[in-house]
């Protein structure tokens, strides 16, 4: 089975959902490595417009441990779906959010056709860890939401020996 790639299945989605339409001409695709890391998004934000996918492929994890048998490590992969606004009244905020969750809940659609499919390396997805929460401004007074998810992938746990120094 292939192994999941965040950047490239959300280019995917980018360049496949008409509401966000991205080209290499008009780009409406952005990636980051951490939530953290949005501050530089705005630089590169300057010139987008319309209703833009970000992807966070961040190096957070949760782990499980149920018992014995089962130790999962989950990664947390983030997509952030913003639309540009006119201005920051709140009806205008609510409207893009309302939008972009719209989109959001299209994105939760094909990543579980495919998770059923097993392709595009989603077979790992936890489909009970799927969340959505607004977001924004970022830039020029893009709002949105912020969605996120886990894969579970199982840990095994044993000592390595070249990596302590026992008394």
């Amino acid at each position: 089975m292939e192994n999941y790639n965040h950047f490239t299945y959300g280019e995917m989605l980018a360049r496949a959902l008409k509401p966000i339409r991205h080209t290499d001409i008009d780009k409406h695709f952005y990636q980051a490595i951490e939530v953290e890391d949005l501050p530089d998004l705005d630089e590169r934000l300057s010139d987008a417009h319309g209703v833009n996918l970000i992807a966070i492929d961040g190096s957070n994890s949760d782990f499980i441990y149920k018992n014995p048998e089962a130790f999962l490590k989950r990664p947390q992969y983030f997509f952030i779906i913003v639309a540009q606004t006119d201005s920051t009244d709140i009806q205008t905020v609510l409207a893009a959010q309302k939008q972009c969750e719209t989109v959001a809940e299209q994105i939760i659609s094909k990543m579980l056709c495919d998770f059923h499919e097993y392709v595009s390396g989603l077979h790992a997805l936890d489909p009970e860890t799927f969340t959505i929460r607004g977001y924004g401004p970022i830039a020029d007074n893009f709002y949105g939401v912020i969605l996120g998810f886990n894969m579970s992938q199982p840990k095994p746990y044993k000592i390595d020996q070249t990596m302590w120094i026992w008394d």
